[in-house]
């Protein structure tokens, strides 16, 4: 009987599953940017994006995920990039005069918004 109680308590620890997991992470980007004031309106969406720890366990949650990045070169450097439903997680791996960079991690996350007549109907 302890037994099956420790089990119990221990498999109460894990963390969910892949994706089960990524909404509370998602959600947590969400209100870091919303208290930080990193929300923009797109042509089709609102935009969020978040750094610090928010960003830094989904960017985890990726890798850990096996979520493939791939490589962007752009005027602030070089940047590793892993995408999801609704986003990607953005990390500088090279300052744009070739050092390897300390900083730079964020998340952004796109929510579609209705346009046209779409927005005007209930």
């Amino acid at each position: 009987m302890l037994t099956l109680v420790i089990s119990l308590l221990v498999a109460g620890d894990q963390p969910e599953p892949f994706p089960e997991r990524f909404p509370t992470l998602m959600e947590a980007c969400l209100n870091t940017a919303v208290a930080a004031g990193d929300v923009t309106e797109t042509e089709a969406s609102h935009k969020y994006i978040c750094g610090g720890d928010s960003a830094a366990q989904m960017w985890d949650f990726l890798q850990d995920a096996h979520i493939t990045s791939y490589e962007q070169d752009t005027p602030q450097g070089r940047w590793l990039s892993r995408d999801f439903p609704l986003g990607g997680c953005f990390k500088r791996i090279l300052n744009p005069d070739g050092e390897r960079a300390t900083n730079g991690l964020s998340c952004s996350i796109w929510i579609p918004r209705a346009i046209g007549k779409e927005a005007t109907s209930p």
